[in-house]
């Protein structure tokens, strides 16, 4: 039988390689793969933020009325 923890790294290892091929990151080199990685995290960390600071207690006073 699967290992539970080996089931769950099959299933990362074959997402985070479907998301290479759709991204065509699989093509450039590794210092260009950890940047983009890094670069998206930061972008996707400041959308959040952005979001959780501006965005939702605007929408909230507009909801409340």
């Amino acid at each position: 039988m699967i290992n539970p923890l080996e089931k769950l790294i099959s299933f990362v290892s074959y997402w985070y390689f479907r998301y290479t091929l759709v991204t065509e990151l699989y093509m450039v080199e590794k210092w260009e793969r950890y940047f983009i990685h890094i670069f998206m995290l930061i972008l996707f960390g400041l959308t959040f933020v952005f979001n959780y600071t501006i965005l939702l207690p605007t929408a909230k006073t507009l909801f409340i009325r």
